[in-house]
Parts: structure tokens; sequence; C-alpha cells
């Protein structure tokens, strides 16, 4: 560890957020790539993207490019996008089809699970054998696609157990992608992260949001609503258990992850303009329970199951300052836009938030990068957010 962040840990002052140079400095970001991107699972999107056979897309995340992509034997793979040749990209688009994968540089042509098939005026001694792209892990976990770079990452055993208890009953393993959206937000990807882990900041900053989720409240103010949207869930069969092992993850070498479920008020039922019903119901939902979950899984993704869609949140750090978040809709499998639901009237609730929430990241940024910034007090609907950057300290520091 350089002597630099080594002082810089020593100066952060314990129980705030961090210091200016977390959410700035470029060595820090490279260290949190190196710690954190590179050692953990990352969510990267949902198989309803890539259903066909042949079917892939391309993520540039943690510094490289990968790309994710559906084999002719039905497996989802994580191939690095360098070819092994001259090390060019082979993939430029952003999605496709092919029935192999071609370099556009030298025609160096790969098969969907990474192989080199034919590599052309090699000559007839050249062995194709050697030169595979490489893969990196790749786990499908109720419809959701993680990879990890880690030569042995975390155990999924726990992310598993709650994505199957929480986003499983919602029925996202057979959901189906119905919009993509992307938000450039200049700051540093903690900065992100943090604001996703608390709700204090809902009712000044998405009163969209706050009319219709309990959230927006401390939990106490909101304990009686949401034991009613349990029981309501109970009554059909489901329950969706409390897991709090993010980011603090079960064991030292698992990842970490968490689910809660909470409630809406009163005569709204789900995450919309005016809080009614906007998309068929979705899993083993019969009826809408009042409420609502919220899971997360790593250190960089965060998603939130309604009765009727689904949203993932996935944040790629690009630099220092700047961090792409993609948001994803899902619907149930069958639903179909324009008959089952209204795309405008989908969206709307997170594309409004999201909106919303790259501006006061956005300012956070502005303000942190200020040398007058002091690190200030955590409030008690704060908690998540600060055992996040307890965990990061650990995680970057010379032991992790």
């Amino acid at each position: 560890m350089s002597q630099r962040i080594e002082a810089l840990l020593e100066r952060q002052p314990a129980g705030t957020p961090l210091l200016q140079e977390f959410y700035s400095d470029p060595e820090v970001f490279a260290r949190d790539l190196e710690r954190i991107h590179l050692r953990h699972w990352l969510c990267v999107g949902h198989v309803g993207r890539i259903p066909k056979k042949g079917d892939w897309f391309r993520v540039d995340l943690a510094g490289e490019s990968i790309v994710v992509v559906r084999g002719r034997d039905d497996v989802v793979r994580a191939l690095v996008n360098v070819c092994r040749h001259r090390g060019s990209r082979v993939c430029y688009e952003e999605e496709g089809h092919s029935r192999v994968l071609v370099c556009p540089y030298h025609a160096w042509t790969y098969d969907l699970d990474g192989r080199l098939r034919t590599a052309r005026y090699m000559g007839d001694q050249f062995d194709v054998a050697g030169f595979a792209l490489p893969q990196i892990h790749a786990r499908v976990l109720e419809g959701l696609i993680f990879v990890s770079f880690a030569d042995a990452p975390p155990r999924l055993d726990d992310a598993e157990r709650t994505l199957r208890d929480s986003v499983g009953q919602y029925g996202w393993a057979d959901a189906r992608v119905a919009h993509r959206e992307t938000y450039a937000v200049d700051a540093n990807w903690k900065l992100v992260t943090e604001n996703y882990q608390e709700c204090y900041h809902c009712a000044p900053a998405h009163p969209e949001f706050s009319r219709y989720h309990a959230t927006e409240k401390p939990d106490d103010e909101n304990a009686a609503l949401r034991a009613d949207a349990a029981r309501r869930a109970k009554a059909m069969g489901i329950e969706i258990p409390t897991v709090l092992h993010w980011p603090f993850a079960a064991a030292p070498d698992e990842e970490m992850a968490d689910s809660f479920h909470d409630a809406t008020y009163p005569g709204s039922v789900t995450g919309s303009e005016d809080g009614g019903a906007v998309a068929p119901l979705m899993g083993g939902f019969t009826d809408y329970d009042g409420g609502f979950s919220y899971v997360d899984v790593g250190p960089a993704s965060f998603f939130l199951a309604y009765p009727d869609h689904g949203m993932m949140y996935l944040f790629r750090p690009v630099g220092p300052q700047r961090t792409v978040m993609e948001v994803v809709w899902l619907v149930k499998a069958d639903a179909r836009e324009g008959s089952d639901y209204d795309l405008e009237r989908l969206k709307w609730m997170w594309h409004v938030t999201s909106i919303a929430d790259k501006r006061i990241i956005d300012q956070n940024q502005q303000g942190v990068n200020s040398r007058h910034y002091v690190p200030g007090p955590y409030g008690p609907m704060e908690g998540q957010t600060r055992a996040f950057t307890t965990w990061y300290l650990e995680q970057i520091g010379a032991g992790a």
C-alpha cells in the first residue's frame, strides 16, 4: 500500500463520511478497482437481455471489457473482449447476435464459448487450440448475471439463498427486460452506492417516491405498515426474509447480500406516478400485498422488487468522479408493451427518481470537492451508509 493511502487511512475520522481524497484521488480510485471491483461479484445485467443462443452484450467495467454471451449450449459466459492476436477489442458494438465472434481488425474468429476457430493466413503449423478468449467467472442467479475477475471470488451461497427467497418469489428468473437506460453521474462510485443505502434524502429529494413509499420515514414509524404488508404476502404463500449481510458478509469468504421487505402507503400498490398498478403481477403474487422488497448483492448493485415489476440498478466506475448508472425495468415474461403495460407509465417513477438522484449525487461531489468540505455526522437513517464506509475502509486497508 502506498504511503499516501496509508496516511489518508490514518487521518480518516472514525464513524464519519469519508475524507475528500477518497472521492477524488486517482490513486485511491485505482485501489478501489483493484481491491473491490476486481475481487467481488458484479451484476452486469439480466438474462432477458440475451434470450437466444448467440445473443451477446458488451460490458465495460473496472477498466476492462467483457462480452456476456449465450452459447450454443445455452450456457451464459463472460469472455474477455481482447483478441488473442494483437489485443484489439473483438466486439465494438454494445450488443448483438452472432453465430461466431469475429475480430474486425484481422478477422480472427472465435466460437461462442471463446475458442479460436480460424486465424486467417497464419499457416498450417499454427495451432488454434492455444488461443481462446479468456473467460472470467460468471453465474446466473434468479435471472441476474454476476461476473467476477477474481481467481477465487467470494462464495455465492448466501447471495443465492437471499435472491431465491426475495426476487425469486417475484419471478425474476423468468422476467423480461422491458427497458434499459443509462445515466452518466459526475461523481465517485462510492457516492452513488452510499446514496442508495439511505432514504434520509428521500423526502426532500424525491417527493414523487415519498408520496407512496413508507421508506421515506424512520423504520419505527412504518413498522405497522410493514407488518401488515408481510401478513398480506404470507396469505399468498410469500414470505420475504430480512437478511442483513450487506456490506458485512455472512462469512469472510462469502459475497455480501441482504434483503428487506418494506411497505407502500395505503392507497398505493406499486412504484408509479399515481401509486396504481402498471403491469401484470409477477411470480407468486396473486394480489398486491402493499409492499415491495429491497435487495443488495455485491458492492455496486441495488435491486427493487414490486409485485408487478422489478428494478435493477447497476453502478460502473469509469473514473475518480465518473460513474455509469444502468437502470433496468423488468416485467413478467409474457407481458407485452402496449397491451399489458404502457412503457412510459411503467418507467415514470424510477426515471424521475434516477434523474433526481443524478442531480443530488453530482452536487454532492461538487460540495465534497470544496476546500471547505469536512465530513459531518451520520444521522439515524444513515446506518447502512455508515456501515458501507466502514466496510470500504477495511477493504482498501493494508491487510485486506
